[in-house]
């Protein structure tokens, strides 16, 4: 996914918890950025000072080596990354790349179909029609592959490359270049908030969800799709885990942190399953990829991976059932403001 870097991985899972001094987040990803080191946050999540040490991984990019932690919460379990780079610090690392086997160019709307029919699918289990907001909506492939007829479709992207060719297919009144709580939209204007994909890069969830919360309707519903920290995949790869994806991912969730993020924030879980299918092989073939090449280098680790590819789709199959899945999908549901344990302000 990211071009150019070298790794370095020194795992520490028998360290002890460690005291972290406190440092709260606000709404901006500036507010959680640190030079490598010195950055100790607390818990988005709890709000917690204790957490341990998981994972170190140096990457290499364009500039200077960055060396980055991933912290376990000691009171609920979430793990998240430290440093937290400030956005114009990330955008280096969304190389055009970065979006996907279609890439910034790719504007057929067959394929946009395809690609995009098992997220669309998946919305439709729950809605039909309505008012739809994706947070984080990148080239605005989810949004443009739902009828327009039945969806009045929205998006939020803060960063400039994927915004523009968003605000280009769906026009720059439907998709804002800001964070979801800067964008300041109406109260209870929407059926539908997505976060394909997005959540796992916000610094401060909480604030999110909950904003989330003040922008739906009444049973409004919000769906998630991020990767399964807890899967086989994660466990069974460690660093070379596709779904890792460092720095860009802040916040590591298993089926436990997220549904606790979710009825923290006002939302009861409606369905909570794995993704399989093309997302959860895909996963699993560049996770092996990646440990194949770093153990035996580029051309014998790809030679290796080529003979054992015709064992991926038994292989993803049998450890998704057994283990989970590589990446989950969620539909959770607006509580009754007498379920909330926060006030929503309308």
């Amino acid at each position: 996914m990211i071009p150019q870097q070298t790794f370095s991985i020194r795992y520490n899972f028998r360290a002890e918890s460690l005291k972290m001094t406190a440092h709260k987040y606000e709404n901006s990803l500036e507010e959680g950025s640190a030079t490598p080191g010195a950055q100790r946050l607390t818990c988005p999540l709890c709000g917690s000072l204790d957490a341990q040490a998981i994972l170190e991984k140096k990457i290499d990019g364009g500039g200077a080596a960055v060396h980055f932690r991933l912290w376990r919460c000691a009171a609920c379990d979430l793990v998240r990354t430290e440093p937290q780079l400030a956005p114009k610090d990330l955008e280096p690392y969304y190389a055009e790349e970065y979006w996907g086997e279609g890439g910034i160019e790719a504007t057929d709307e067959n394929w946009i179909m395809r690609d995009q029919r098992y997220r669309a699918g998946f919305l439709q289990r729950f809605r039909s029609e309505g008012c739809v907001l994706d947070v984080g909506c990148g080239l605005g492939f989810f949004l443009r592959a739902l009828d327009p007829k039945q969806w009045d479709r929205y998006g939020v992207e803060p960063m400039p490359v994927p915004y523009q060719e968003a605000a280009r297919a769906l026009g720059s009144d439907r998709v804002h270049n800001d964070e979801l709580i800067a964008a300041r939209l109406p109260s209870s204007k929407f059926d539908s908030i997505t976060f394909w994909d997005s959540l796992e890069h916000l610094p401060n969830p909480r604030a999110v969800l909950q904003e989330a919360a003040r922008l739906l309707r009444p049973g409004g519903i919000v769906l998630v799709g991020l990767p399964n920290f807890g899967s086989y995949q994660a466990r069974h790869f460690g660093e070379d885990w596709f779904g890792l994806s460092l720095p860009h991912h802040l916040c590591h969730y298993t089926r436990q942190t997220l549904t606790r993020l979710l009825e923290t924030c006002g939302f009861r879980v409606r369905v909570m399953e794995d993704r399989s299918g093309p997302e959860n092989y895909h996963s699993l073939k560049h996770s092996l990829l990646n440990r194949l090449t770093r153990r035996h280098g580029r051309s014998g680790g790809r030679m290796m991976y080529y003979v054992a590819k015709p064992c991926l789709h038994p292989w993803e199959w049998m450890s998704t059932r057994m283990g989970g899945g590589s990446s989950l999908q969620v539909c959770a549901e607006l509580a009754s403001p007498e379920q909330r344990d926060f006030p929503v302000e309308r």
